[in-house]
Parts: C-alpha cells; sequence; structure tokens
C-alpha cells in the first residue's frame, strides 16, 4: 500500500515560490519526467467547482496549477486542463469557467492547453462496489496520465473535498445531479467517488493548501491560511494527510472510510509516512461545514437573488421559484427560491451551486 506524502512550505501564491513548492513535491516521487513515464498525453484536472475569483478559495488557484502544467510541459507531456461543473457542459460555459478561474491565464503561461471538448463516453466497471456503469469526459479515458489538483475545503455533504471527491469533475455536466439522486445516502455516494478514482487512477495527486477552506465550503465557507502544498502517489494518502491538517476526524470523511475498507489506504494519518515538513507544523483546526449532524434540509436566505441556479442543479428537482414577498431584501428579483423539504434528499448541490451563498445548512 502507498503511504508516502509530502508536504511543501508555501506561504503565498507568488508564481516563482508555488512553483518551486511544487517541484520539490514532484521530484520525491522521481520528478515530473519519472512520473510521467512513456506517456504523453497528460490531463490536469483542478476543482473549478464553479466561475469563482481566486481569491474566493472555492477553486484550486492557478498559480498551483499553472506549475504543475509548466513541469509536465516541460517533460516533454502535452498538457491539457479539464473541468466539468454541475451544470451544462457547454464550450459556452467553459469559457466563463476556465476565465473567471484563471485557468485560461494558466495554460497560457504553463504552455498547456485548456480543453473544449465536451464529449464523453460510458465505460462498464464491473469490479465496482457501487457503480459499475457510469460516463466520463472523453479527454480523462484518452489520457495516458491523469493528475488530480485538488483544493484543501470542507465540504457539507462529504466532510471534505480533496483529490477523491474532485476526480466527481470527469463526470459531464449534468450527470453529476443524477448521481446526487441515485446515490443519495452518504456511504453510498462516497463508495461511488472512490469507484471512479478506482477506475481513472490518477497517476499523481496535488492539494493546494496554500489558502483552504474553513465552514460552509465547498463554495460558501471562508479563506483559512494553511501555507502547504501537498502531494503524492496515492489520492487515498494525500487525502488522509489533508483531514489529519484540516484537524478533522477520518471516520467523518466517508471517502477515507470506503478507502481504508478497500485497503486502498491507512486508517489512521499516523500510519502514513510522512516526507518533507513536519505535519505538526501545519495542523489547523478548521471548523467544519456542519458544526452537528444534522437531517435538515437547506433554508433559503432573504438574500437569495432569484437567479435560479439551484433549481436547475436540484437533482430531485424540489426547488421551485415563485414568486417573490414584499419583503425590501428580495425587492431586486421576482421571485425566490421555494424548497419543497419532504422530497428533499439532503445532498445540498444547491448550497453548493449558489452563487449569493443565501442557503443555509
Amino acid at each position: 500500500m502507498e503511504n508516502r506524502v509530502y508536504i511543501a512550505k508555501c506561504e503565498d501564491y507568488e508564481q516563482e515560490r508555488v512553483s518551486e513548492a511544487v517541484e520539490r513535491v514532484l521530484d520525491e516521487f522521481g520528478g515530473a519526467a519519472a512520473i510521467l513515464g512513456d506517456g504523453k498525453k497528460v490531463v490536469v484536472k483542478p476543482n473549478l467547482i464553479m466561475p469563482r475569483k481566486p481569491e474566493d478559495a472555492a477553486t484550486t488557484h492557478p498559480t498551483v496549477v499553472e506549475a504543475v502544467c509548466a513541469a509536465f510541459v516541460k517533460a516533454g507531456a502535452e498538457v491539457s486542463i479539464i473541468d466539468s461543473t454541475g451544470g451544462p457542459h457547454t464550450k459556452l460555459v467553459l469559457r466563463m469557467l476556465y476565465g473567471k478561474t484563471g485557468m485560461k491565464t494558466a495554460a497560457a503561461e504553463s504552455g498547456a492547453n485548456i480543453s473544449f471538448n465536451t464529449k464523453s463516453k460510458t465505460v462498464k466497471y464491473p469490479e465496482a462496489r457501487i457503480m459499475q456503469k457510469f460516463s466520463l469526459l472523453s479527454p480523462v479515458l484518452d489520457a495516458d496520465l491523469v493528475i488530480s489538483v485538488a483544493k484543501m475545503k470542507t465540504h457539507v455533504f462529504q466532510s471534505m473535498t480533496g483529490c477523491v471527491k474532485n476526480l466527481f469533475g470527469c463526470i459531464p455536466g449534468m450527470g453529476k445531479p443524477l448521481l446526487h439522486r441515485k446515490y443519495s445516502k452518504k456511504e453510498d455516494f462516497a463508495g461511488m467517488l472512490v469507484d471512479i478514482c478506482e477506475y481513472i487512477k490518477p497517476g499523481f495527486n496535488i492539494i493546494d493548501g496554500v489558502y483552504g477552506m474553513e465552514g460552509a465550503g465547498p463554495t460558501g465557507g471562508t479563506p483559512k491560511h494553511t501555507g502547504a502544498i501537498i502531494g503524492g502517489l496515492s489520492p487515498y494518502t494525500v487525502d488522509l494527510a489533508q483531514c489529519s491538517l484540516m484537524g478533522l476526524r477520518p471516520d467523518t470523511v466517508n471517502t477515507l472510510h470506503e478507502a481504508a475498507s478497500r485497503n486502498l489506504a491507512p486508517e489512521t494519518a499516523e500510519q502514513l509516512t510522512w516526507l518533507g515538513e513536519n505535519p505538526q507544523d501545519y495542523k489547523k483546526s478548521y471548523k467544519p461545514a456542519i458544526e452537528h449532524k444534522t437531517d435538515a434540509p437547506p433554508k433559503i436566505l432573504e438574500t437569495c437573488i432569484g437567479c435560479g441556479d439551484c433549481a436547475r442543479i436540484c437533482p430531485m428537482k424540489c426547488i421551485e421559484m415563485q414568486k417573490a414577498t414584499s419583503n425590501a431584501s428580495q425587492a431586486k428579483q421576482n421571485k425566490i427560491a421555494v424548497i419543497d423539504q419532504k422530497t428533499c434528499i439532503r445532498c445540498y448541490c444547491c448550497h453548493e451551486f449558489c452563487p449569493a451563498k443565501a442557503i443555509l445548512v
């Protein structure tokens, strides 16, 4: 079982500093050329959950993506940056996503390409525990090497976002809400995520932990400085290290519990082989996404702007846009979101994709 993880100090997003940190991580595992091997096509998968500015800490910072891409371009690879939001997977949506999150600049500066290939393929995976058949983005399937470049964040549904959860973005567009509906139990959803990860088998994994997100993640929380970039060959090992640094318990992170049950990862961070910086110097106390276990549905706040994104993303179609009240805070829009609490499955996709942070868990 691969249990090595490397921590590189990185206090801020100054490009030279980030590049040096990424190089230290890669060099510990033989360098980009060794990781690439005989491969040629590399897909770098950042966490670009929605079009948000890098300083919001909801997405992988472009300087980290640029550094990873540049290292593999230098090693002779054809590198592409790719992701898919939970909405329509179209070129128009991707242009906005890549532009807002800084990926367009990251690609230009590193020599990488940005993928606007919206094709997908259905694959069969009979060895899977939960999901034996699913669709994945074609560029991911065609790649010789997939690199998961995740963001250190809390998550309202799965406790934590890491390298494993990041690969859910390889499911095309609106396929994600459908899977939320099909696997509405947190444990089943986590098993599905591990199935996807096992099929893709990312060759390397990096977490942007310079600034993470605590509280109502993965999009509604607040930035938190950790000052580190974490990397390793195993996505489960890297996620377990992230969990430890965030001050979370691994038994509260369903993907880690699932991975350990399949003998893919150690059960505790004490079983990891820590390389690089002393992990004790980087341990933080991240405020969890949900303070207490709850089965309560999300609540629409008066700050709702009536955009309708939550209604479009809801896998159960249990959110309707209804005429707003005369409340002064809602005077600027004609409609407001209303949740049918009886139908809601508590997946919290609405919270995740609300651009106004107007949905409370």
